[in-house]
C-alpha cells in the first residue's frame, strides 16, 4: 500500500540450493512486497477494535472473578466482530502507543536531551518493554493505569499529510524487538530451497 508506483518493476533473483544446476539460479521477474504484521499483535488489535461499549468493564470483571468462559466469550466476540478494523493478514498494520509515555534522546553520558517524544510501536512486546523503562525512570507513573492508543499505519500516514490537531513531529517510532522473542525465532521462515517459490518477500 505504501508503494504507489505504477507498472511492474523487475528484480534479478538468485536461487540457492542443492537442486540449482550449473547454469546458476538467476531469474528476473516482478516482485510484490507486502507489509505483514506480527500475528499476535494483529489479533490483539482486532480484539481491541472489536470491543463494544461496556465490554472492557465486563472483561475486567470476568478476569477478576475469575470467570474464564465469560472472558473467552467476550474476546471471541470482539475478534469476530464486523466492527474490527484489522481483518486482513497483511497491509493492515497496527501501531500502538501509551498516552502517558514520553521519551527523550540520550547523549553519550546517558543524559536526556531534546524534546519529549511520544513513542509509537509496531509491537506490543516492544511497547511493554519501553513502558517498563519509562516507569523505572519516572516512578511517579508506577501506579498509573496506562491508556492504550491504537491506529492503523496507513491511516496514520494519511493523517500526517493533512492538517491535524496532533503534531506528528513529536512522534518517534520504536523498532520491534522480534529478534529477542524466542518464540518468534522458533518459527522463523527459512531461506532454504524447500520454501522457495520464486516469489517475492
Amino acid at each position: 500500500k505504501l508503494i504507489n508506483k505504477s507498472g511492474a518493476v523487475e528484480f534479478k533473483l538468485q536461487k540457492y540450493g542443492k537442486d540449482v544446476g550449473m547454469g546458476g539460479g538467476e531469474v528476473t521477474k516482478p516482485v510484490h512486497f507486502r507489509l505483514v504484521p506480527n500475528m499476535k499483535d494483529l489479533m490483539g488489535a482486532r480484539i481491541l477494535t472489536g470491543l463494544q461499549p461496556g465490554d472492557v468493564e465486563q472483561l475486567k470483571d470476568a478476569m477478576e472473578e475469575p470467570d474464564p468462559p465469560k472472558a473467552l466469550s467476550i474476546i471471541q466476540n470482539a475478534a469476530d466482530s464486523a466492527a474490527s478494523v484489522f481483518q486482513s493478514p497483511f497491509d493492515s498494520i497496527p501501531v500502538f502507543a501509551i498516552a502517558q509515555m514520553r521519551v527523550r534522546k540520550r547523549d553519550e553520558m546517558g543524559k536526556a536531551t531534546g524534546d519529549a517524544m511520544l513513542p509509537m510501536h509496531l509491537s506490543t512486546k516492544t511497547m511493554s518493554e519501553t513502558w517498563n523503562q519509562f516507569v523505572h525512570s519516572s516512578p511517579q507513573f508506577e501506579d498509573a493505569e496506562a491508556t492504550l492508543q491504537l491506529i492503523e499505519l496507513h491511516k496514520m500516514i494519511d493523517m500526517m499529510q493533512h492538517e491535524s490537531d496532533f503534531d506528528f513531529r513529536n512522534v518517534v517510532f520504536v523498532m520491534p524487538s522480534y529478534d529477542k522473542d524466542e518464540q518468534n525465532n522458533e518459527f522463523d521462515d527459512s531461506d532454504d530451497d524447500d520454501s522457495d517459490d520464486d516469489g517475492g518477500g
